[in-house]
Order: C-alpha cells, then sequence, then structure tokens
C-alpha cells in the first residue's frame, strides 16, 4: 500500500513538471515588443540645451522615461539653486571632466569722451561723468537701458561693441541739450541705476 502511494505522488508531481524546466515563466512574447524597444534609440551620452533669458532659478527637473515594459513613466528632481542661464545645462551618460579653474573676468575700461568714462564689471557698469541725469529708459526686444546725461556737446555716434557680457555694445549719441548711453544686453533683465560720487552705476540681474 505504502509502495503505491509513494507511486501516485511521484506520478503527480512528473504531470505538473515543465517539460522544459529552463523556460522562462513569462517569456519575452508575453511582455510584448516593447521589451527590445531600446535597440531602435541611440545610447545616451552629452546632451546639452540652454535655458531662455529670463532663468534665474532652476527649480526642478523632469524626465519622461520609456520603462522596458514599454509604459512611460515620469521622475522629477528638485534643484532649487540659482542659474546662469549663459552657460548650458548638461545631461551625461559617460564621466565629464571639468575644470576646476574658472578664469578670471577682469574689469574693462573705456573713455570715449574726456566728460565720460565706461568702467565694466561683470552685471555692473559705471558711468563715471558729472553730467546731470535726465532719465533713463528700457527698452525690450532688444533689451537695452538707456540713460541720458545733460551736456551741450556735439559729436558723432559711437559704437562700442563687446564681449563682456551681459553688456554686447555701447550706443552713445548726441541729442542737443543732452547725449544718450545706450546700452545693449544679451537677455531679459531687470536693472537699477544709483548716483555715486564718480556718477551712475549701472547693474542688471
Amino acid at each position: 500500500m505504502k509502495k503505491f502511494v509513494v507511486g501516485l505522488i511521484f506520478l503527480s508531481i512528473g504531470l505538473l513538471a515543465r517539460d522544459n524546466p529552463f523556460k522562462p515563466v513569462i517569456s519575452s512574447k508575453d511582455l510584448g515588443k516593447a521589451t527590445n524597444v531600446s535597440k531602435t534609440y541611440q545610447p545616451l551620452k552629452v546632451e546639452k540645451f540652454k535655458l531662455p533669458s529670463s532663468s534665474r532659478v532652476l527649480k526642478k527637473i523632469k524626465l519622461e522615461i520609456l520603462n522596458v515594459d514599454g509604459s512611460i513613466s515620469e521622475v522629477s528632481y528638485d534643484i532649487n539653486k540659482k542659474v546662469d542661464w549663459h552657460q548650458e545645462i548638461i545631461l551625461s551618460n559617460i564621466p565629464l571632466k571639468f575644470d576646476s579653474k574658472p578664469k578670471k573676468i577682469e574689469p574693462k575700461l573705456l573713455k570715449p569722451f574726456k566728460f565720460l568714462t565706461i568702467l565694466i564689471d561683470k552685471n555692473k557698469l559705471l558711468l563715471k561723468t558729472k553730467d546731470p541725469l535726465v532719465r533713463q529708459l528700457f527698452f525690450s526686444k532688444p533689451y537695452k537701458i538707456a540713460v541720458d546725461l545733460k551736456r551741450d556737446v556735439s559729436f558723432y555716434t559711437k559704437i562700442i561693441k563687446l564681449s563682456k557680457l551681459p553688456f554686447t555694445k555701447i550706443i552713445i549719441g548726441n541729442h542737443g541739450k543732452f547725449y544718450r548711453v545706450v546700452l545693449a544686453l544679451d537677455g531679459k533683465y531687470r536693472y537699477k541705476i544709483k548716483k555715486n560720487s564718480n556718477g551712475y552705476l549701472v547693474e542688471i540681474f
């Protein structure tokens, strides 16, 4: 009787066993064609993109992901850091090497006229003059600041091209009883002008 019972047990195990024990329970066919969808994409190395000129703080990064089963999901990462929109944002899947010694930016001194000296230091520009301020104006598209200074003087319009971002160009024109200093900018900014003992300090941010 015991031999009969043991025989039934082994028989039932044999019936339940799969023909090929190495065959996966779920095949790639069951998962669908999406399991190999990554073969149609190029490997991610380095991607670069720039932010709009109005950007000041990077709050969050959201990524849309194609998963192995073909579904789409989204992941997000909180950043909350100030950014310089002039610099590219880099998304990399390979090791990167960075220069640990940033280049030192020297202030630039301009002397277009005897009555006006201009000093540029990063995002600040000093109009060194004794001439009174008449008005200040702001223009968009392209973005520029105009400073009118009182002086009865005659001269030809002077254009000074710059590589000292955020300032790209300075235009100084004669308007009879006053002259206008136009500061062309490379993007969208806020600004303030303060009078000091040397003249007028223009700061953009």
